[in-house]
């Protein structure tokens, strides 16, 4: 194992107790921005646009998840076939989105339509266009730097236990993407802004790029 310094470690410890118990930094979130926690099976395809309506999207594996959460969960993005596992409420707030992949951009749109309607619903903010910009470019800096922990510890086998490396990828389905960005800063010794962020560009309807991407 590569010698690693006290910040590195430090983000380690902090990940690692993010993903063994969610549930205090998922009540901190809600306390300080106002929001609500969706629970995502699968894994939510556009987190950006849950975000963007404040809805902290959080990507569950399996029945202990729910367990760890204590009740934090006020709603549901699910699959539109069974799941591997059910959730606590059948009739609690939730949102069948397709798994299949939308035959077109339009039909993309459509769905993200649906999506952002019911997020509003849920939160009471409807998710606009600054928010969802904002959304956009925090996840796709999130996707940098998972790409450079990956490209770290390919060249550097040594860098992470892959224990150490799993905990530092689950504590994402639970954070904010600017908090776990934080976190593989700390963790990659990255100042900044993470290298290699490529947005889409800024301008138009951002709901259009986040269809195309899952059009795509």
């Amino acid at each position: 194992m590569a010698v690693r310094g006290r910040v590195v470690l430090e983000g380690i410890r902090i990940a690692r107790n993010i993903a063994t118990d969610p549930s205090g930094v998922v009540i901190l979130w809600k306390a300080a921005m106002g929001g609500k926690a969706a629970g995502c099976m699968p894994a939510a395809p556009v987190p950006e646009l849950l975000l963007a309506a404040d809805l902290l999207p959080i990507a569950l594996e399996s029945p202990e998840d729910m367990s760890l959460l204590s009740g934090q969960v006020d709603a549901w993005v699910v699959g539109s076939v069974p799941d591997r596992f059910p959730i606590p409420d059948p009739v609690a707030c939730r949102f069948a989105l397709p798994r299949s992949k939308p035959s077109s951009v339009e039909e993309a749109l459509d769905r993200l339509e649906a999506l952002a309607e019911w997020a509003c619903d849920v939160s009471g903010t409807p998710a606009s266009e600054g928010s969802l910009w904002k959304s956009i470019r925090a996840y796709a800096a999130r996707r940098s730097l998972l790409d450079a922990l990956d490209d770290r510890c390919s060249r550097d086998p040594g860098f992470l236990a892959a224990d150490e490396r799993r905990a530092i990828v689950r504590a994402g389905n639970f954070l904010p993407p600017e908090a776990h960005s934080r976190i593989l800063s700390f963790i990659l010794g990255i100042d900044g802004e993470p290298p290699g962020i490529a947005l889409e560009g800024e301008k138009g309807d951002p709901l259009i790029v986040l269809a195309r991407r899952i059009a795509g």
